[in-house]
């Protein structure tokens, strides 16, 4: 069963990079601008997401269909509500 969580709404812009730069990769290189930012490749399904298993501890994932963050802790999906 996964641990469920609440966000705020616009807590986390996906795809953008502060200060309006290119968004970096997961590595914590600069988004340009002056601050810093990641970006989140898998974007998937809640289904498919939850079914997924055997990623690395830590990995992050955008439910297309719910708009929810997922963090892997290495045996379940952490599920961070978007409301």
């Amino acid at each position: 069963m996964p641990t469920i969580f609440r966000m705020g709404v616009s807590t986390i812009s996906l795809g953008l990079g502060l200060g309006g730069g290119k968004a970096a990769t997961s590595s914590g290189a600069s988004g340009g601008g002056g601050g810093s930012a990641f970006n989140i490749s898998l974007r998937l399904s809640h289904s498919t997401i939850i079914a997924r298993s055997g990623d690395v501890t830590g990995t992050i994932a955008f439910g297309t269909d719910t708009d929810d963050l997922y963090v892997y802790d290495g045996s379940h999906w952490q599920i961070y509500f978007n409301d």
